[in-house]
């Protein structure tokens, strides 16, 4: 009877250690796909400004900003402006961060955020740690790590909305036109985790 029951556990736990292997794989091949596809379902439409001093304000306000609440960094010789409007969003993404990157450079380099407007007011930009799996996961991000890593303008994750954002370029960067420049998405969810990225233009 005891060789029996021993039996039953042993079986009892192989099954139970094959469910969790088949469980973690599925859940592997299925993040796998989203950070392949995840988005596909996002109508995204971005417009992108190579902006001076002379014309930035012009520019700020066409694509989105109020008038007077866009400020840009005086020493920078250029000023990129973006527009990106989104639909279709699922609820379970709290935010969209957008970021804009010089192509001229294999992988793309990260431009410096300075400001951006959003449907709930003027938005700051950050970066967090948890944001660097991009790199790992599209070779296109590849700088979003390590030292070239700067930051990502923020919009709330509603269904649908705008976002206009501004960006200079790095010390180091010449004059670029607007077919130099890549302009980005990545969804963060309600626990802070990156779930996917899209390349919207560029």
């Amino acid at each position: 009877m005891t060789i029996f029951r021993s039996r039953r556990t042993l079986i009892a736990i192989a099954a139970a250690a094959t469910v969790l292997v088949a469980g973690a794989m599925f859940s592997h091949v299925r993040r796998d796909r989203e950070w392949a596809h995840g988005g596909d379902q996002v109508t995204f439409d971005a417009e992108v400004a190579i902006t001076t001093a002379e014309d930035f304000d012009r520019e700020v306000v066409r694509l989105g900003a109020p008038p007077g609440e866009a400020t840009r960094w005086e020493a920078a010789e250029q000023t990129v402006v973006a527009r990106v409007r989104w639909s279709g969003l699922p609820e379970s993404i709290n935010s969209l961060q957008v970021i804009a990157l010089d192509k001229r450079v294999s992988p793309p380099k990260p431009l410096i955020p300075d400001g951006g407007w959003n449907s709930a007011g003027g938005t700051g930009s950050g970066w967090e740690g948890a944001y660097e799996p991009l790199a790992e996961h599209y070779d296109w991000l590849r700088r979003v790590a390590g030292p070239d890593a700067i930051a990502a303008v923020d919009a709330p994750g509603a269904g649908s909305g705008t976002v206009t954002a501004w960006f200079r370029q790095q010390a180091d960067a010449t004059r670029a036109g607007r077919d130099d420049i890549v302009l980005a998405v990545f969804s963060v969810d309600d626990d802070g985790e990156v779930r996917w990225a899209r390349r919207i233009f560029g």
